[in-house]
């Protein structure tokens, strides 16, 4: 089954049993994660108005990874939400013994910028990809029909 987010402008579907964090008290970016029920996968949207510059977000967001994680590999990497094109990064790291890969894509609308962030650990990143991009693919889709 699936729950449905509802609030500030933003509409999208995730997993009724993933855990829900908004951190809409924030000026700028609003932030909403999702996690899997045994917290090991992530989904997150981070929203900027549409004039923030996204090579400022995603190195500023590098940035915040290398600090906390020196072994950061970076590639760049593209994805397809749906028709519509995002353009960032995949991150792998070693958090504890486990590999982590963290995909990193901006999605410019003529409203905002968003950042989405899906991370897990790699052995089971694919199995979650699909439930990531339909993730993201319903909140674009919902943008497109409000606007």
């Amino acid at each position: 089954m699936t729950a449905v987010y509802d609030k500030l402008g933003l509409k999208f579907l995730y997993p009724e049993n993933w855990r829900l964090i908004d951190e809409s008290d924030s000026d700028s970016p609003h932030v909403i994660t999702l996690e899997t029920p045994d917290g090991s996968c992530t989904w997150a949207v981070h929203v900027y108005p549409a004039d923030t510059d996204r090579d400022v977000v995603l190195k500023e967001t590098l940035a915040s990874l290398q600090e906390t994680y020196e072994d950061l590999e970076v590639a760049p990497a593209t994805a397809d939400f749906g028709g519509t094109e995002g353009a960032g990064v995949e991150a792998m790291f070693y958090c504890l013994d486990f590999l982590i890969r963290a995909e990193l894509q901006i999605v410019e609308t003529s409203e905002n910028l968003f950042l989405f962030w899906a991370q897990a650990e790699d052995r089971v990143f694919d199995e979650q990809d699909l439930v990531f991009k339909a993730i993201s693919v319903s909140l674009l889709r919902a943008v497109d029909e409000s606007q």
